[in-house]
């Protein structure tokens, strides 16, 4: 399986939080974050609120979209 790209990536961010769907095998867009530490803080609460059974991929934006 390849990596995702990134699906509209938005400026002033640094990774792009992407969600597995089962159904259509492939990757959708979940959210973003700032930093690490958004990072972790994001992945735990959508893990919370998805429950088991769901996976999450980060990955980290071009340097040109980390400044707004």
């Amino acid at each position: 399986m390849t990596i995702p790209n990134a699906y509209n990536p938005e400026y002033g961010y640094r990774y792009q939080i992407l969600c597995w769907d089962n159904y259509n095998r492939e990757y959708d867009h979940c959210d973003y974050a700032k930093d690490k530490g958004e990072k972790v803080y994001l992945l735990k609460e959508y893990a919370l609120a998805y429950g088991a059974g769901f996976r999450f991929k980060t990955i980290t934006l071009p340097k040109k979209y980390w400044r707004e």
